[in-house]
């Protein structure tokens, strides 16, 4: 067929195309008609907008006045406008059977079996061998002890009473959470861990038996549940079915969400606790209700490493030599041959080692050539390269999974290993395997919100630093041995003076207890010295001994007396210590007159001494 623009050129002239006509359907509207159909179109499609700005539109070069928005959700009875969807979902998206999100269910559970996605995934999961205790949650003592005004101590204690029949029963309760199939608490975790690490879908069934109560917490394979939306993309509130599950190409049941209760107020009274289905992912994203596990996040540094592999199988299983090909100038080929040669070869070749490393009938003409090595695809190095790729989408280190290098652990220039892999790993792990305990326990075993479902074994990375802290505050008064030994969860000492608020100094340990009554304020207060108990010494050269008057000296004052003389004795007056001194507790200038003008000697009716700046131990200091 001959087009119009062919004959065009043949006649010498170019024709123009029909214009199309000016009224196709022949009534011809004027501008007030034209604006009145469009406002009725618009009033009967458009929410209520928002009041719009005239400057707007009217300013010169103003951001003009922006398009009345056209909803597609029903408007909100209240307000007249729509309310806003989550991310644009897909159209029909709750017909769609395919429950996978972007990488098939079935790629995911292939590489979680591929020898180093599945060492990560069993370091990864043996958090949920360190076992778990019910405690009064630290938050709630908070609350509690702010608005009671009391000390979270005494707090967190009472609250231990009153709920102490609840967190022996929840206990008892999870060392077997499935019942059904003989699960205890380590195995039942680390399902929940195998869920989360492959495809971030924990899927948890609360099995009931026909009297209501609940009789086992079942773990569902999470690419089985594909999660429904509502019109506005997010999750549907019971009665409405929240998920399926989806066998054999097909939904075989729903369940709605087991959130209805919200902070003790049922949402549907009378709902369905038997369809309840509990679904959390760990990795939230706004444009779609599914998560990324970390072996999704692994997946394209996991194939590097399996081609490596791959390589490394093929050079010892198919290998015969490496060669390169070579063609001889004499080959008479014309450019089609060649081309043909070429496709042909690289058909062959393209994406095999195991068909790179044969031999291969070659043309005439050519020869084959060994390549020169590259010694760097051999070194351990590279190997090391793709594992530390893999571990760290893990979040482990090399050396979890059994590869180390120099410089790793222990190193002066490393960060401990063993800290990083707590603080991005374990903590997290365990402190997320107690949040989904706590939640099945509140919501289907009645457990009070005032406790949660810890796991053991969280000590924090700086636990040298807390205790050096703790050290600190019971060296300084602002906590007692007792404390610290609660905080650390020892159990008490028996002696009274564990619970006595005490600084302990250089020259001793200090009670702060009665210090008041020890001296006015301003005297430096030393440690209770007992005064030893010697034979009365003789008397020193030239000096009186004035032994009892015969009015009866007290006990304490002749042990003292007896305990200076004593001192004196020990020391001459010609190798006395300048800055030593004996402090008397009860002795004053007239028990002892021979001895009132001695510098040394501190009686108890001796004046205070000032606090000077040069003291032996500094600033603030007595100095002697």
């Amino acid at each position: 067929m001959t087009s119009r623009s062919a004959r065009a050129r043949r006649g010498g002239t170019v024709a123009k195309a029909r214009r199309a006509p000016a009224n196709p359907g022949g009534v011809t509207l004027s501008g007030d008609q034209l604006t009145a159909l469009v406002t009725a179109v618009q009033s009967a499609q458009l929410a209520n907008p928002l009041p719009r700005p005239p400057q707007w539109s009217t300013d010169p070069f103003g951001p003009g006045e922006p398009l009345r928005p056209s909803p597609i959700n029903r408007p909100n009875p209240r307000t007249g406008r729509a309310e806003p969807r989550l991310f644009e979902l897909p159209i029909s998206t709750n017909l769609n059977v395919n429950t996978a999100p972007f990488v098939p269910w079935r790629t995911l559970s292939d590489a979680a079996d591929m020898p180093l996605f599945r060492k990560c995934i069993e370091r990864r999961k043996s958090v949920a061998g360190l076992g778990y205790t019910v405690t009064v949650d630290p938050e709630a003592v908070a609350r509690e002890a702010a608005a009671a005004g009391q000390a979270s101590d005494d707090v967190e204690a009472a609250m231990r009473r009153k709920y102490m029949s609840e967190i022996a029963r929840v206990s008892d309760w999870l060392a077997a959470p499935d019942r059904k199939n003989g699960y205890d608490w380590e195995q039942w975790a680390g399902q929940l861990m195998e869920n989360q690490l492959v495809y971030d879908a924990v899927v948890i069934y609360p099995k009931r038996t026909f009297g209501g109560d609940v009789f086992s917490f079942e773990v569902i394979d999470g690419s089985t549940i594909k999660p429904l939306l509502d019109e506005e993309g997010g999750r549907p509130l019971p009665p409405a079915p929240f998920c399926q599950q989806v066998l054999y190409g097909f939904p075989r049941g729903e369940f709605v969400a087991d959130t209805v209760d919200v902070n003790g107020v049922t949402m549907v009274p009378g709902g369905m606790t038997t369809d309840q289905l509990m679904y959390e992912r760990r990795l939230i994203r706004p444009k779609t209700p599914y998560g990324m596990s970390p072996t999704e996040i692994a997946l394209l540094d996991g194939i590097l490493w399996m081609r490596r592999m791959d390589w490394l199988l093929k050079e010892y299983t198919h290998g015969v030599t490496g060669a390169m090909l070579e063609t001889a100038l004499e080959v008479d080929w014309n450019t089609t041959q060649w081309g043909d040669w070429v496709i042909a070869l690289n058909d062959k070749l393209a994406g095999d080692s195991a068909k790179r490393l044969e031999w291969s009938l070659l043309p005439p003409g050519t020869k084959a050539v060994l390549p020169a090595e590259v010694a760097e695809r051999y070194k351990p190095e590279l190997d090391l390269f793709f594992v530390k790729l893999v571990a760290g989408d893990f979040g482990l280190p090399a050396s979890e999974v059994g590869f180390t290098e120099a410089g790793a652990l222990g190193a002066s220039f490393h960060e401990g290993e063993q800290d990083i892999l707590e603080r991005n790993v374990r903590i997290p792990d365990a402190n997320w395997l107690g949040k989904i305990a706590t939640r099945l326990a509140v919501r289907q075993l009645g457990m009070p919100p005032a406790l949660k479902v810890q796991v053991l074994g969280q000590e924090s990375e700086d636990e040298a630093a807390a205790d050096a802290v703790a050290d600190a505050q019971v060296r300084g008064g602002r906590m007692t041995l007792n404390e610290d030994r609660a905080r650390r969860g020892k159990s008490p000492y028996q002696f009274a003076e564990a619970d006595m608020p005490m600084q302990m100094t250089q020259r001793g340990t200090v009670f702060l207890e009665g210090a008041s009554k020890l001296g006015a304020p301003g005297t430096l207060i030393g440690p209770v010295q007992a005064a030893p108990v010697t034979a009365p010494p003789e008397a020193e050269d030239g000096e009186d001994e004035q032994e009892d008057d015969g009015q009866g000296k007290p006990a304490a004052k002749s042990a003292e007396l007896a305990a200076l003389r004593a001192w004196r004795r020990n020391t001459p007056a010609r190798r006395r210590d300048p800055g030593g001194r004996f402090e008397c507790q009860v002795l004053t200038k007239s028990d002892a007159p021979q001895w009132a003008a001695d510098p040394r000697i501190v009686f108890k009716d001796s004046p205070p001494k000032a606090l000077a700046g040069t003291g032996p131990a500094g600033s603030g200091t007595l100095s002697w």
